[in-house]
């Protein structure tokens, strides 16, 4: 049984995952520490910007000191603000239909590795924020996805017990994180192949647009 939702942000409710790519390239390539988007996806999209900075850094072979880090994940933040500014970031297809269904059946939660100051704009201008009961945000936690806290945190603020709780991911680090706490997980393919979140994702479907709450 299914009692409540919690919705991933960049990749499942909104196209922002190119955006948080080049703004990382922004700061990290200057520095000799660039990657292909094709890297990001396998390697470093799952995690929230100072997980990402710091996993880069380390396999570079270049020691960070977390202060040091952190102020690239400011940079970082400031270049994905400049980029927003200037971008036209529709809802994906499908998901604010997704989420309003799901509101209807439950309280829903978005649960996402990025910063609010990265999602809450846009959550208010696709129109869903009426219909979240929670955001968990990597402000909000010590360590962001693929770790199981930030699920784990967002089932608590929903009142729900995880193994009631549907996670929707399309990364596999971030089904790894919704698995970890004990949840239900679906897997969309909007930047993995179904066979690479098949290892975390109890069933995956293609976008948004194919969502139930139960099969």
């Amino acid at each position: 049984m299914i009692r409540a939702v919690i919705f991933d942000f960049d990749g499942v409710l909104a196209d922002t995952e190119e955006l948080h790519y080049l703004s990382y390239q922004k700061v990290l390539k200057p520095m000799g520490l660039g990657f292909t988007y094709e890297e990001y996806a396998a390697r470093y999209m799952a995690f929230d910007s100072f997980g990402c900075m710091k996993q880069r850094a380390s396999d570079q072979g270049r020691f960070t000191e977390d202060g040091e880090v952190h102020s690239w994940v400011s940079a970082k933040n400031d270049a994905y603000q400049d980029i927003v500014a200037t971008a036209e970031i529709p809802p994906l297809p499908g998901a604010v239909e997704a989420v309003t269904f799901a509101a209807s059946q439950g309280p829903v939660a978005v649960c996402t590795g990025a910063v609010l100051q990265d999602v809450d704009g846009l959550l208010d201008g696709f129109g869903l924020k009426p219909f979240l009961s929670a955001i968990v945000t990597a402000d909000d936690v010590a360590v962001s996805k693929p770790d199981p806290e930030s699920y784990a945190l967002a089932c608590s603020r929903l009142n729900k017990a995880p193994e009631f709780c549907l996670a929707i991911e399309d990364t596999p680090g971030g089904l790894q994180s919704a698995k970890g706490a004990g949840c239900q997980t679906l897997g969309v393919t909007t930047t993995h192949t179904a066979e690479e979140l098949e290892a975390y994702a109890d069933r995956v479907i293609p976008s948004l647009l194919k969502f139930s709450i139960s099969d």
